[in-house]
């Protein structure tokens, strides 16, 4: 269930404008302070659903939040995910194309988890065994770290990933987070998260 709006996310958000980190990474570290806080965006259409994403970012704990919904103004619950990660480093700092300024960063995988919020998910995601369970029930947390799920492996506990960031006054944008042992490139401007 995850990988189909996951591939539609990915595929909306490969549409999206993108700003190029052009100028420069100068190397140093930083602290969390300035992306700590709870960042929020407004509802959004990701596919045939809409979302409403909230990241909060405390010390080096981070938490992301990514509410579905079936309806424009994100009253009509229909899928949660909350994907916790741990020990958030603020790396080189990077210089935008725009002028705006950022960094690279990584954060460990702690979990990933799901709420499903309709009966039709939860009886769909029974019969598939989903992720290798047939016990889902609504409004019950799940946690999938390491598991398959319509074949695609989500990453165990401890996995490091990268990421980078653009700060623009009370807007956060972010690139997407990756595990490859290199940092993205990109970080998607119509996506923002504004901090609350």
């Amino acid at each position: 269930m995850k990988n189909i709006l996951y591939v539609l996310f990915l595929a909306g958000l490969s549409l999206a404008l993108f700003s190029c980190s052009s100028n420069s990474s100068t190397s140093s570290t930083a602290s969390t302070t300035e992306v700590e806080g709870t960042w929020i965006t407004s509802c959004f259409q990701s596919g045939s659903y809409y979302r409403i994403q909230t990241i909060t970012i405390t010390g080096t704990d981070v938490v992301a939040k990514y509410e579905f919904h079936t309806d424009s103004s994100c009253s009509t619950d229909y899928l949660l995910y909350e994907d916790t990660y741990s020990s958030l480093a603020i790396g080189d700092s990077v210089t935008f194309s725009s002028g705006s300024t950022g960094h690279k960063f990584s954060l460990n995988v702690v979990s990933f988890k799901t709420t499903l919020q309709v009966a039709s998910l939860v009886s769909a995601s029974n019969t598939a065994s989903y992720c290798g369970f047939s016990d889902w029930e609504l409004n019950t947390v799940k946690d999938y770290t390491g598991k398959t799920c319509s074949s695609i492996l989500y990453p165990v506990a401890n996995t490091t990933f990268l990421g980078m960031y653009k700060l623009v006054g009370n807007n956060l944008f972010l690139g997407d987070f990756i595990s490859t042992g290199s940092y993205p490139t990109l970080v998607y401007n119509t996506i923002i998260y504004v901090k609350q």
